[in-house]
């Protein structure tokens, strides 16, 4: 069994990754990829384990991914992932794929196939980061290598992270702790770690487009389209079935809940490695 490195993951062509997450999650929103229900066991420490598997034949791959959360006082929690890659047609593992880069990669990738799917991207917007965290850290820059952002608009608790946003993001940028820095983003993506409300689609743009990484919990959706990922067996999803153009492309404000489709970790294998054929 072949296990990839993080420097063999970071070398992956970005396009072709988010094409494979946007082609994955059509396939789901058709019924042509299946994946079983996100399989979560929580810990009293407030951290949980989960599993994951999904299987897309178009793409010739299936996977089950485990992964864990351990959390800290200061925020500062630890995840892990595992993901375990098979031939489509069935048989053992053949890849494996340690470490967070890879979930972090497939959820910048599938957060930028959506956006282009609403078409909400494409015209040089005023982007809104809620956290600066890894995840908001790794979309920023696959968004900047492959689309025109007109400025940027960052929230966080800490001087700290909006101090390293500064540093990683360029162009017109504006940084602050209150929400109101989002005011006037056209798309906003959220990835606070937040257990509570502390955002509000109210305060945005009647067009503006909320992605949310993290869970609901953090926001307060109101007068807005809700669409979500969270697919069970029957019902793919809001996300899959606009993702496989069934139904109308949502106007207006719209908030899109993207926990995470198993499918996704499926595109990332093979953007990675292609046909199961091909790899070693």
């Amino acid at each position: 069994m072949r296990e990839l490195s993080d420097r063999e993951v970071a070398a992956i062509d970005t396009r072709a990754l988010i094409d494979a997450c946007a082609g994955a999650l059509a396939a789901l929103g058709r019924g042509d990829a299946i994946q079983a229900e996100k399989q979560l066991l929580p810990t009293p420490d407030g951290g949980f384990f989960l599993s994951i598997s999904a299987v897309v034949p178009e793409l010739g791959w299936a996977i089950t991914k485990w992964g864990s959360y351990v959390p800290a006082a200061d925020g500062s929690g630890r995840s892990s992932s595992t993901i375990l890659a098979s031939p489509a047609t069935g048989g053992a593992p053949t890849a494996m794929l340690r470490g967070m880069l890879p979930t972090r990669l497939r959820t910048a990738a599938s957060a930028l196939a959506l956006l282009e799917a609403l078409g909400r991207i494409d015209r040089g917007a005023t982007v809104g980061l809620a956290g600066f965290g890894p995840t908001n850290a790794h979309i920023a820059e696959m968004l900047a290598s492959t689309h025109r952002v007109r400025s940027w608009r960052v929230l966080a608790r800490a001087t700290a992270t909006l101090d390293r946003a500064s540093e990683a993001l360029s162009g017109q940028l504006t940084t602050g702790t209150d929400a109101a820095v989002l005011a006037d983003a056209d798309v906003v993506i959220s990835a606070t770690g937040a257990t509570a409300p502390i955002l509000s689609t109210a305060l945005l743009r009647d067009d503006a487009t909320v992605l949310c990484l993290e869970g609901r919990a953090a926001w307060d959706v109101r007068d807005a389209v809700d669409l979500d990922d969270h697919s069970v067996p029957g019902d793919p999803g809001g996300i899959a079935r606009l993702m496989a153009g069934l139904g109308t492309v949502p106007t207006g404000r719209v908030f899109l809940d993207q926990a995470g489709s198993a499918v996704t970790d499926v595109a990332l294998v093979s953007a990675l490695l292609g046909a199961p054929g091909a790899a070693r």
